[in-house]
């Protein structure tokens, strides 16, 4: 009896003395002496801040810092597995921090008169931080110095290191906070080549819609590329014509006997000649203050006339060395016939291209591919082909005058199936270069004024037009919703994203024209 009770009182006199387990205390993350603080990203996924990794990621930095080159195998065996079992882990913390480090050595390796390379582990961290603004943003920098260290530039974008560069700086274009400074600033303070800045300071970026354009290679056919560059000439930026042209919908026609290149969109023709000033629009002689001139078998405009001839809004962003475009709606004014637009033609818009629904046109105007080249999916094709496609298979439709009439004749039509129909052609139309956006909401206005007159809410339309759908279809009309289009309709009530097209208010705003 007395062993019973001494046991548990041995017991626990033992347990006061031994000493509580101690917490393992959170990594606060910090930044390398080689990173500077405001460069410095830390990621959601916390994967690189677990202490046994960053206690890894600790002895590298030291080892790095010490100005020794990348652990190998054989030589520096438990560093190099370090440094391997990181590699292997990814995610986006853990590939910034790798990144880091290879920025480090490589730099060594260049201070030593070695040449070694920073690779693509920030790229691999800004995949990895969707939804992650500023964290991606900062991957993407590293990311586009480690461009600027490890490929060639000078040989332009026939060699493959340019390219890659334009890619990188790409993705940071989007973000007002980023300077091409950001990028030559560092290159210049680590020993990047004379080269490679100058042609990187050299570089002109063109967006369309916040898509880049120029610089970049188009795939023109099997065996040959085609690589677009702005220049600068008489102090003002020249783009080659046709591919900005064409995306906005444009045809480009080159008579070489005369040198002349004549530019269709719309109702309207523009006439230039090489390296004259004289030039017409639709028959009437207008100056040009830059003559048009023939390089490398690509004719170069200003950029302003872009502008001018489109309806484009034109921007220039001097320290991103961006030029920005983007279609001008101030023409529509206070108009919310846009809004009108989306929501009678999203159902159909999203069963052609869901990615896009939310674009005026249901399809951005950029595609991977050539204008005029095979669509290989709806991703890649260019808006201007997507919109000629579908008029042109679905609608037999091939040119201004067929789009307009038609699409006249259907606003006026006798329910909604005629009128959302208005819609879609007016958007397509746009797209593919028929009309203009101020004409496409012109075509759209009176069939939005039918719609606004005869329902009170987007279901109601809705359902008119699933009426109208079934009756084309010859599917039962019982249950409309229960139809492929009635499903859609209920997929993109109960999408977040897309669910704001159908605004109820519009019905009581009623429908705000065009200014006259």
């Amino acid at each position: 009896m007395r062993k019973t009770i001494l046991f548990p009182l041995v017991l626990a006199l033992a347990l006061t003395f031994c000493p509580p387990a101690r917490a393992v205390e959170p990594v606060v993350p910090a930044p390398p002496s080689w990173c500077p603080a405001e460069e410095y990203a830390v990621f959601a996924d916390g994967a690189a801040y677990e202490t046994a990794t960053w206690d890894k990621i600790l002895s590298l930095r030291e080892h790095a810092g010490a100005g020794n080159p990348e652990p190998q195998s054989g030589t520096d065996t438990v560093l190099f597995n370090r440094l391997r079992e990181l590699k292997r882990m990814g995610g986006a913390s853990v590939n910034f921090e790798v990144g880091l480090l290879k920025v480090k050595y490589a730099l060594n390796a260049a201070a030593k008169g070695q040449t070694a390379k920073i690779g693509a582990d920030f790229e691999s961290a800004a995949y990895g931080a969707s939804g992650q603004a500023s964290p991606r943003a900062l991957a993407y920098l590293w990311n586009a110095r480690a461009g600027l260290w490890d490929q060639d530039l000078t040989d332009g974008l026939e060699g493959r290191g340019l390219g890659r560069f334009v890619g990188a700086v790409e993705y940071l274009l989007p973000d007002p906070r980023f300077t091409m400074a950001q990028v030559l600033d560092w290159g210049a303070a680590n020993g990047v080549s004379a080269g490679n800045l100058a042609a990187a300071k050299a570089l002109l970026f063109v967006t369309l819609d916040g898509e880049v354009v120029h610089p970049k290679a188009v795939r023109v056919s099997a065996d040959y590329l085609d690589t677009t560059v702005p220049q600068v000439r008489n102090q003002r930026t020249m783009v080659p014509v046709r591919r900005l042209a064409e995306l906005m919908g444009a045809t480009v026609d080159y008579d070489a006997a005369a040198r002349r290149i004549t530019i269709r969109r719309a109702g309207d023709t523009f006439v230039m000649t090489l390296d004259s000033t004289e030039a017409l629009r639709n028959g009437e002689h207008f100056q040009m203050d830059v003559a048009p001139y023939a390089e490398n078998n690509r004719t170069y405009i200003p950029i302003r006339y872009i502008a001018e001839f489109f309806g484009q809004k034109v921007e220039w962003n001097g320290a991103q060395q961006h030029v920005v475009i983007t279609e001008d709606k101030s023409a529509a004014g206070d108009s919310n016939l846009e809004a009108w637009a989306l929501a009678m033609g999203a159902v159909l818009n999203y069963e052609s291209n869901p990615h896009e629904v939310t674009l005026f046109g249901g399809k951005a105007r950029f595609g991977a591919g050539p204008v005029g080249g095979e669509v290989t999916n709806r991703h890649e094709t260019t808006g201007p082909d997507f919109g000629r496609k579908i008029l042109r298979e679905g609608w037999g439709i091939e040119d201004r005058e067929a789009l307009i009439t038609t699409a006249e004749t259907l606003a006026v039509g006798a329910d909604a199936w005629d009128w959302f129909r208005a819609s879609h052609l007016a958007q397509w139309g746009y797209l593919a270069g028929y009309v203009t956006y101020p004409e496409a909401l012109a075509l759209v206005e009176p069939a939005a004024q039918k719609v606004c007159e005869t329902y009170g809410s987007w279901d109601e339309a809705q359902g008119a037009y699933l009426a109208g759908y079934c009756k084309w279809a010859g599917l039962s009309a019982a249950d409309i919703w229960a139809t492929p289009r009635g499903q859609l309709y209920g997929e993109m009530k109960a999408d977040p994203a897309v669910a704001p097209i159908f605004d109820d208010a519009l019905f009581t705003a009623g429908v705000i024209g065009l200014p006259d």
